[in-house]
């Protein structure tokens, strides 16, 4: 297909036999474009219902301009005609027993529109009517390209690390990878605080009951409680179990990495809850400090349900802002291919293969560990949330993939969103608080990388953890696991404070450095994996799942 096509037709006399014409040319090159049939029908409709309004208000003369292109991936259909300005949504009202035939279908049509009216926008200009429809996605779907990238990414980076000079490998690195991935994630930071802000405000002031609200809270928390104690038990077993390394080791090794980690930062559960509300209003936004943003928002999201008058002025604003800065996070995600292409040959390039091949039990344990994890969450997700988990995880798979390529919660969190939302009936009641939410304080894939690579150094180094030494260094885990930052390298932090605990000293750090990123990224699979399972058995235990959404094999 082409970057565009045009295409003029003439209005007839009867006006079936134009729309008729022009739903053919639609279909045949939204097919050639690639786009799936749910999404060719879902369009056709749309595009049918908009020629009859753009039709009966046309000047009766000239004729419809039709134009197909492709926008960031994206087929949008543009259609243009002479006419006056009309409601959108005239035909609007209730059906009744006494009601015509020709009311009554015009009533459906309204409802027909208003139900798909986040995928077409209306407006009317020096005498013509342009309705612009959004189809979705066209020939290759973004888990296939971004699957492509990371596979580039890898072979990319190897030819850097080996075969390229050095010389020429830094120049790759200094001025293509290095800015395109740092660009990237600048452009993510710029919506994470608008997203979890006004989402949340959003999600606060549509309760009309906040009895509801409290309800949904207080099982989303409960849910992040258990998952992050099952990961941690779990995580125990299984480290104790395999053992990986050898007893003091580490203690014949010369020459090793000295680590600076900065153990003095107060992460205690007190210290957490007091910083949880910020000194002023702007400092959180600057600093994208989640948990202050959640407070911010929830309090706002209530008061704007309090003020009277101006509430549905303010609802219908804050819901503006949440659409517009999720339609700005979808236009950045556009990019995660190359994003991912970046990421992954700067990782290879710098990860040194000697401290990777030392370290293949440790680092085979923590991934076990992880996906065991993943699993964990496929059972209760079936047992509590009575969903299919082999359905879960195929609708899942796209944002796990984004999450294991950018390494931070936070950053994942409008694609987790995204994903609750459009392709597991997840109501935004739900996701738009848990997600956020979980994003700060629901660290699974933390925890047992904490766990695993605490007990490993211990044994590294020569010390020696009894089991009655287990439960105390649980609880610190759990701990510290609240009050982690989502962002990539944030577990370093907590990992020092462990071993201080375990009396292991802080430069082990050196041993595991090297590999942390990869482990990393598993990681944060795990923890938004997590987030995303937590939201949708809330929203099946309160009846807040769109199970049509949900099995829907083309919602994907």
């Amino acid at each position: 297909m082409k970057w565009f096509i045009n295409k003029r037709i003439k209005i007839r006399p009867v006006e079936t036999a134009s729309i008729s014409e022009c739903l053919e040319f639609i279909e045949k090159e939204l097919r050639a474009a690639g786009v799936s049939s749910r999404l060719t029908v879902r369009a056709e409709i749309t595009c049918e219902e908009m020629l009859l309004r753009l039709i009966e208000n046309s000047t009766g003369e000239g004729s419809i301009r039709i134009q197909i292109k492709r926008t960031l991936g994206d087929t949008v259909i543009n259609i243009s005609v002479k006419g006056r300005e009309f409601d959108l949504y005239g035909g609007e009202g209730e059906l009744s027993d006494d009601i015509e035939d020709e009311e009554a279908q015009s009533v459906i049509r309204s409802f027909l529109l208003k139900a798909n009216d986040s995928n077409f926008r209306y407006s009317h200009k020096d005498g013509v009517n342009s309705v612009r429809v959004m189809t979705g996605q066209s020939t290759v779907s973004s888990m296939k390209l971004t699957m492509g990238a990371l596979a580039l990414g890898i072979v990319f980076g190897l030819i850097l690390k080996f075969v390229m000079p050095e010389a020429l490998s830094a120049g790759f690195c200094d001025y293509l990878l290095t800015p395109v991935s740092t660009m990237f994630m600048n452009a993510l930071k710029i919506v994470i605080a608008p997203v979890v802000f006004f989402s949340i405000v959003t999600c606060i002031s549509g309760f009309g009951d906040l009895s509801e609200l409290g309800r949904i809270g207080v099982r989303v928390m409960g849910m992040y409680l258990l998952t992050t104690v099952i990961a941690v038990i779990m995580s125990f077993f299984v480290t104790v179990m395999l053992s990986p390394g050898k007893f003091g080791a580490a203690l014949a090794m010369h020459g090793g990495q000295a680590v600076d980690i900065n153990t003095n930062v107060d992460t205690s559960l007190l210290s957490t809850i007091i910083n949880i509300v910020p000194s002023n209003f702007i400092q959180p936004f600057l600093e994208s400090n989640t948990l202050q943003l959640i407070f911010l928002a929830m309090i706002t999201g209530i008061a704007v349900g309090k003020i009277g008058e101006y509430t549905p002025v303010l609802s219908g604003i804050f819901d503006a802002c949440n659409s517009l800065f999720l339609t700005i996070t979808t236009m950045i995600a556009k990019f995660i291919p190359a994003a991912v292409f970046c990421s992954i040959s700067l990782m290879l390039v710098n990860l040194g293969g000697s401290s990777f091949l030392s370290m293949l039990g440790y680092f085979f344990t923590n991934v076990l560990e992880v996906f065991i994890m993943i699993g964990i969450y496929g059972l209760l997700v079936m047992a509590m949330g009575r969903v299919n988990p082999l359905i879960f995880f195929r609708k899942i798979r796209q944002s796990m993939l984004t999450s294991f390529t950018l390494c931070s919660s936070s950053a994942a969190m409008p694609e987790n969103i995204r994903t609750c939302t459009d392709k597991l009936g997840v109501s935004p009641k739900v996701c738009n608080f848990s997600i956020p939410l979980g994003a700060t304080i629901n660290m699974d894939g933390t925890c047992i990388s904490l766990v695993v690579t605490g007990l490993y150094l211990a044994k590294m180094y020569g010390v020696n953890v009894p089991p009655s030494a287990l439960p105390a260094l649980g609880l610190t885990i759990i701990l510290l696991s609240l009050g982690c930052p989502g962002v990539p390298g944030a577990g370093l932090v907590c990992l020092g404070i462990v071993l201080e605990q375990l009396g292991v000293p802080i430069s082990a750090i050196g041993l595991v450095i090297a590999i942390d990123p990869v482990l990393d990224m598993f990681d944060t699979m795990s923890n938004t994996t997590g987030d995303v399972a937590c939201a949708t058995i809330v929203a099946s235990r309160e009846g807040l799942l769109d199970r049509k959404i949900l099995n829907d094999p083309e919602a994907v």
